[in-house]
């Protein structure tokens, strides 16, 4: 199978970013595909504003706040991005995007076109994903294309 067009998702604050970031890269070389890296901002939560009311502060400054807040970590995020791609996949662009991990990903691999997604998981175990959920099992629900999930003990088995 020969890829055209990859996306690596990243969690910049997850330990796995470089290792996915490599992993894309190496398949975007060996593939002469166009990689794409993303990460995803979250959406501004509702309780933010309602706990800084609850505490005094009025409505409109807590919003206020809140979105300036909200806007400066997302502008962080990206810088965060741009480092991880420099340093782990120069060739690939870097681009963020705003809204559900999962969905947005998507979105974004139907709206390119791509043939591949490149996506980090820990693999919680039963437990684990019993009681906070499995990001990856939602995101491979659904993704427009072939995954590709680096685990922690894959890339420890690789030779950078």
């Amino acid at each position: 199978m020969h890829f055209k067009r990859i996306i690596a998702a990243v969690d910049i604050s997850d330990e796995l970013a470089s290792d996915v970031l490599r992993v894309a890269d190496s398949f975007a070389q060996k593939n002469g595909a166009n990689l794409r890296a993303v990460s995803v901002w979250p959406p501004l939560s509702v309780e933010t504003s309602a706990f800084a009311t609850d505490m005094g502060v009025t409505g409109a400054v807590a919003g206020r706040t809140s979105v300036e807040l909200h806007q400066e970590g997302r502008v962080v995020c990206q810088e965060r991005l741009g480092e991880l791609v420099n340093k782990y996949a120069p060739g690939a662009s870097a681009t963020m995007l705003d809204g559900d991990a999962s969905q947005a990903v998507s979105d974004f691999a139907e709206e390119v076109d791509a043939d591949l997604i490149i996506i980090g998981s820990h693999q919680r175990g039963f437990w684990g994903s019993l009681f906070q959920g499995s990001a990856s099992k939602h995101f491979i629900h659904d993704a427009p294309c072939a995954v590709f999930i680096v685990t922690k003990a894959y890339a420890e088995k690789l030779d950078w």
